[in-house]
């Protein structure tokens, strides 16, 4: 049994020459019992069943053999390449030929065939292929797209014939690709551009519109069309910048082609010429589009574009083809012709009708119009008409006939102040008359102009004024002195002038002129010279010398002193030299001037109480005078000057004192200085870095520094013990205290409720934990307050910087993230100016900028009398003028600018009977708003010379009339309202007048006082004084610092409007003859004395205890002011008496002196005063008087301070008059003779060089101010 198969040729043979598929189809068919034979010229496959195979039926070996050759065709591809290259390549690679693939070529037909495995085929393919590709090239041909159309015909035929395998491609705009065998690449591209060479150009310029228009409209495929069908040879089209480009391979079709479109296209721009301004150009944009539109409809045609519209040469861009261009043009041209701008001019019988030609107008009864109408009286009178011709004309013919019906008629009223009337309430009258009577009223301008209102001088007599008037004087009520006191040499300040003290005319004879001379160089050395020449100074005498540019100053002002040692000629001196380096000041209109405190030096060594009052006293005699140009005063004290702390203290404390003076007037407007109280917020709680003592704070928890040993050396530690008595002292010896813990006490008998006791062992890291376990205890024992001092800082001896570093990190590290409850107020006190200053800078440092002083900058003074510059009230100095004494004001009212009493009018209308009725409605309107007032003489002379300037003021803006009466009184004529401000005026001046006299009338008998934000009470201004004794405080009172307060009479405090700050109000009653001290409590008349404990949180407490500690050590437990009523004031009677007779510099020689004392004398003493009787008791060494001591220490000795059984001891702290004094001597019982045989000595002394006690024979020459309680 056979079958056989037909299979290809190509198939075959690769089954008969390869022996792997050859085998693999014999094992295929063994299996079937079956062998093959090949017959490759029959192109056949014959296939034997094997007789012995005789369990396998035929149908199934039939079908098994069927699968078998379905699978041999499936297995083996046969892959025939007919082209000629892939077919050289794979005969070339025969070699590649194997068991799995076979190759063969054949030559004649360049045919190829590949026989083998699916897979093997494939990979031969592929790699036939990457050859052929490689073999392959490209090539770019600059041809553009229209080029190319023209040729593209030849080109085609010829590449289909010559070159089949080359292929074209456009891949870029004007390129073409040519892709084939080198070969054909190469003869197509040579081909292609000898083609492109036939091809003819011609370049037509056309305008840019014209390029858009071609562009956008399909222009050029318009005309391209058309010459494809009107001319032999195809023409194309191509735009190249502003220029068009025709193509093609005739030179005669591209000469026609470029006539058409020469002759085909046109642009067009028509000058509008201002014409787009009238009413008429919206029409002739509606009948352009509508024009437009119907050209467009078939295609688009034209295009239309204005260009500058909105400038003065207005176009239409027209462009497109001819035909359509031309008809829209002549749409223009016809609107142009219609409404093309036309300038004409009509006369005006009146200047006055060009100025309000608009009411004319209105009169007429003209339209509104297209038409511009302008009027001017300039070089004549006329209306300039533009517009539309036709309308101008059409508007002339109206006008000119409306002008020759009308009616004029020139008027005048006459009356002062008649010119204001119809410019402002007789507007309406104007309008109703020409309402009324069908009229145009015009104001006539005879071209006066009234003059200016002049101010007058407070400062000079109105006499010593020019007879012309009319000159500008002005007064500056707004200038504002500020004194600042600040920590820092004066070489490190910033002002216009700089003052410093010297010797014999020396630069450098003291410390203070040395450091200026250090840090300016030798040319203020040179400067100084200059300035000295051949001068010889006098003491007081200024010398003033140029600056160099290393200072912050432009003068520095040199004052000649007196050394130590001539009494009171180095005083008398400085006196007279502060004088005159404010005067120069003032004299040279310098804004600012910084000095320190001149005398506390070992050069002039004047007490610092007696140098600080000379100071305070001059400047405050310089504010009291009227001054313009000075605005700062800057007072440097050095922070590391053995007395910085003391200078500080009693320059505030003066000068806090002396803001307000003795008339109720403010001196200054604020007082600022360095170490004022800083408020820090922190987390929940506030940090006060405060410069004081720690003694006299009253918080709940006091911080003792100690070492729980000592507890006898003079310091704070030892005072506080003092004060908290023995018990507490007991508690701590021989405590044992762990290193960074806390001690804490009872507060026996100091004013706190707790006492912790710590030691920094003068190391940073236990200070800055104690100071964290004090804030930790503070909450845990529920205080609210507690004050800390500079732990080793003081006697410790650390750096004060590293101090401040480890307290306030310590601090913050107990405050923050503590969610503390109890705890509100950390005040760290600081004694001394440098450890205050480090604290500041340290705590800006840590806890930012955030910080708020205790006393806050001033606010500008709304209603406060300040030295004459008050914003609403007038200095007492300007308030005591009268005009009897100053000025004749008949000659004021004639130097006064001259005003116009008469205003003119044109009035037109259509008859003579309207005219003449509105003219006399004028002069009866406004005489009906006129009326006359009379006053005495005595009015006008009670007026201040400011109240002067107001009236005047008020007669020239008014336009009023003043005048004298024959009976001498004045009378003032004009419009009701004006007349009725100058009355009130006056009437405002006597009310003035009277309550001026009831304020300073009060101010004698009762002072108010305010507790400044220093603890210093300050007077309120008079004005203030008065408000608050007659309880009108509802809208607040101002104080000398022009801060405002809203007032609780019940409770005696202000509160500050702008911070909230509380403080108290006291209200003093005085004598006839005497008035109370402000520092002083109030008291009864029928109660002459009262003895008052001061708080010792008061500044006045700090103050009398820094005095008494500086020379003694022991502890004061409580200091009482002494207020006797008699005693004061006898006392202040024979202050008075010293002042009259020695004059100044020596004047009353007030001091500040001490005097031991018995608790047996003491109570005698504040009844009775010092008593002379009992002279002796302890000394008469320099006279039989009552002795006083410079320093408390001598005091202090228990021979003079007996104690008492509990061991304290009493001293009074003293006001002394010394003025003139001598050497004591034993048996004196009166001072020596000084001038005369009843003219004495007012004192005498121990040393007359470098006095340390004072003797008075007076018994009225001293005062007990305080009792100081110590141990």
């Amino acid at each position: 049994m056979e079958k056989v198969f037909k299979l290809d040729f190509y198939l075959l043979r690769y089954l008969s020459e390869c022996k792997k598929p050859n085998s693999d189809l014999g094992k295929l068919l063994s299996a079937l019992y079956s062998t093959f034979e090949i017959h490759i010229d029959s192109e056949e496959v014959v296939v034997r069943r094997d007789p012995a195979a005789e369990d396998m039926s035929l149908k199934k070996w039939e079908f098994g053999v069927d699968q078998v050759f379905e699978t041999l065709k499936s297995r083996y591809n046969i892959y025939f390449e007919v082209d000629r290259e892939k077919s050289e390549i794979l005969e070339q690679h025969r070699c590649l030929s194997g068991e799995d693939l076979q190759i063969y070529c054949e030559e004649e037909t360049c045919l190829a065939v590949v026989v083998g495995e699916q897979k093997q085929v494939e990979k031969i393919l592929k790699f036939v292929s990457g050859l052929h590709d490689q073999q392959q090239i490209q090539e770019e041909c600059h041809v553009s797209e229209k080029q190319f159309t023209l040729i593209k015909e030849q080109f085609e035929s010829y590449i289909k014939s010559i070159l089949p395998a080359l292929q074209i491609a456009q891949e870029k705009t004007g390129i073409l690709l040519l892709k084939g065998p080198e070969k054909e690449v190469h003869a197509g591209k040579e081909e292609l551009l000898n083609l492109a060479k036939e091809i003819k150009e011609k370049r037509i310029p056309l305008h840019r519109p014209l390029v858009t228009f071609l562009e956008s409209s399909g222009g050029i495929q318009h005309f391209q069309n058309r010459f494809q069908k009107s001319l032999r040879s195809p023409v194309m089209l191509e735009t190249l910048g502003s220029d068009l480009l025709l193509l093609s391979l005739s030179d005669g079709a591209l000469d026609e082609a470029a006539a058409a479109v020469q002759r085909d296209l046109c642009l067009e721009t028509v000058r509008l010429e201002n014409t787009q301004k009238s009413s008429a150009f919206n029409m002739l944009k509606e009948d352009l589009s509508e024009a437009v539109k119907q050209a467009n409809r078939g295609g688009v045609k034209v295009e239309l574009k204005y260009l500058d519209e909105s400038s003065f040469d207005p176009k239409v861009q027209l462009v497109g083809y001819t035909t359509e261009v031309s008809r829209l043009k002549d749409i223009v041209l016809e609107y142009k012709r219609n409404h093309q701008k036309h300038h004409d001019s009509l006369p005006l019988p009146k200047p006055e009708m060009a100025d309000h030609f608009p009411e004319i107008l209105s009169m007429a009864g003209v339209k509104k119009s297209s038409v511009e109408i302008k009027s001017t009286r300039v070089p004549s009178p006329c209306v300039h008409l533009t517009g539309p011709r036709y309308e101008v004309e059409s508007l002339k013919d109206i006008l000119e006939s409306f002008l020759l019906s009308l009616v004029t008629k020139r008027f005048e009223v006459k009356g002062p102040g008649v010119k204001k009337f119809f410019q402002s309430d007789g507007t309406e009258t104007l309008k109703l008359v020409k309402t009324s009577y069908m009229v145009c009223i015009l104001p006539v301008d005879d071209g006066n102009k009234s003059g200016n209102v002049p101010i007058y001088m407070n400062s000079m007599p109105f006499l010593s004024l020019p007879a012309a008037a009319s000159a500008q004087y002005s007064l500056d009520y707004d200038n504002e002195i500020n004194i600042k006191v600040v920590v820092g040499s004066l070489e490190q300040q910033q002002a216009d002038v700089f003052v410093a003290p010297m010797i014999k005319t020396n630069m450098t004879s003291t410390l203070i002129g040395s450091s200026l001379l250090k840090k300016a160089g030798q040319q203020l050395q040179t400067n100084f010279n200059n300035s000295k020449g051949k001068r010889t100074l006098t003491p007081g005498d200024v010398l003033e010398v140029d600056a160099t540019p290393a200072l912050g100053c432009s003068k520095v002002f040199f004052v000649e002193c007196v050394p130590k040692g001539k009494n009171h000629n180095s005083e008398k001196a400085l006196r007279c030299g502060l004088g005159r380096v404010f005067a120069l000041c003032e004299q040279n209109s310098w804004g600012s001037v910084a000095l320190p405190v001149i005398g506390p030096g070992i050069v002039l060594s004047i007490p610092v109480k007696d140098a600080v009052n000379i100071l305070t006293h001059e400047i405050c005699e310089f504010l009291s005078r009227s001054t313009g140009c000075l605005q700062t005063i800057c007072i440097a004290i050095m922070p590391n000057y053995a007395h910085s702390e003391e200078m500080f203290q009693t320059v505030c404390a003066d000068l806090s004192a002396k803001m307000v003076d003795n008339t109720g007037q403010a001196l200054f407007h604020s007082l600022t200085s360095d170490l004022d109280e800083i408020i820090m917020p922190v987390d929940r709680i506030e940090l006060h870095l405060v410069f004081g003592d720690i003694t006299n704070e009253t918080t709940d928890a006091i911080v003792n520094t100690t070492d729980f040993k000592d507890f006898q050396t003079s310091g704070v530690c030892k005072d506080i013990l003092t004060k908290a008595g023995p018990h507490v002292q007991g508690q701590l010896t021989g405590a044992q205290v762990a290193s960074g813990q806390i001690f804490t006490t009872p507060p026996g008998g100091f004013p706190c409720k707790t006492i912790m006791h710590v030691c920094g062992e003068r190391d940073t890291s236990v200070i800055k934990t104690l100071a964290k376990e004090i804030v930790v205890q503070c909450e845990h024992g529920r205080y609210q307050s507690v004050a800390i001092p500079a732990i080793c800082a003081g006697q410790g001896g650390l750096d004060p910087k590293v101090v401040a570093k480890s307290i306030l990190e310590g601090v913050k590290d107990g405050v923050q993230g503590a969610n503390l409850q109890y705890l509100r107020t950390i005040r760290i006190i600081l004694l001394k100016i440098n450890v205050f200053l480090e604290f500041k800078a340290m705590a800006q440092q840590i806890f930012g900028g955030n910080t708020q002083l205790t006393a806050p900058a001033p606010l500008v003074p709304t209603n406060v009398t300040s030295r004459g510059r008050s914003g609403s009230t007038m200095s007492r100095r300007s308030q005591s003028f009268s005009l009897q004494h100053s000025l004749d004001l008949s000659s004021l009212v004639r130097a006064l600018p001259v005003t116009e009493n008469t205003a003119s009018f044109l009035v037109i209308g259509h008859t003579d009977n309207e005219v003449s009725d509105a003219c006399r409605e004028l002069q009866r309107a406004y005489k009906s708003q006129c009326s006359t007032h009379s006053f005495h003489p005595e009015e006008i002379e009670r007026l201040t010379q400011d109240e002067m300037n107001q009236l005047l003021s008020k007669v020239d803006s008014l336009h009023l009339q003043l005048e004298q009466s024959s009976s001498g009184g004045w009378e003032v004529k004009g419009l009701k309202d004006g007349v009725n401000e100058v009355v009130r005026l006056i009437q405002d001046a006597l009310r003035r007048q009277v309550r001026e006299k009831d304020q300073a009338s009060l101010f004698t008998q009762v002072t108010w006082c305010i507790l400044g934000p220093r603890g210093v009470w300050q007077k309120v201004p008079v004005e203030v004084n008065y408000k608050l004794e007659r309880g009108d405080v509802k809208d607040g009172i101002m104080d000398a610092q022009g801060v405002k307060w809203t007032v609780d009479l019940s409770k005696m405090e202000a509160t500050a409007c702008d911070s909230g700050q509380v403080t108290s109000l006291k209200r003093l009653d005085n004598l006839s003859d005497f008035s109370l001290p402000i520092n002083w409590d109030n008291m009864s008349h029928s109660d002459p004395l009262k003895v008052i404990e001061l708080d010792q949180q008061s500044t006045e407490y700090q103050i009398v205890k820094a005095d008494f500690k500086k020379t003694v050590p022991k502890t004061v437990l409580k200091i009482e002011r002494i207020q006797n009523m008699d005693l004061r004031r006898l006392y202040e009677g024979r202050k008075k008496e010293l002042e009259n007779r020695n004059g100044l510099p020596v004047g009353a020689g007030e001091k500040i002196l001490y005097h031991g004392t018995s608790e047996a004398s003491c109570s005698s003493i504040m009844k009775t005063n010092f008593n002379r009787s009992f002279a002796g008791q302890n000394a008469t060494v320099y006279g039989h008087g009552t002795y006083f001591a410079v320093n408390a220490s001598y005091s202090a000795n228990p021979t003079y301070a007996v104690p008492a059984a509990d061991g304290t001891q009493l001293m009074f702290v003293a006001r002394v008059l010394t003025g003139h004094y001598a050497q004591g001597q034993a048996g004196m019982k009166t001072p020596p003779v000084r001038l005369a045989p009843d003219h004495n000595y007012d004192s005498v002394v121990d040393n007359i060089q470098n006095p340390s006690m004072f003797v008075v024979f007076h018994d009225c020459q001293a005062y007990p101010d305080y009792l100081i309680t110590f141990k």
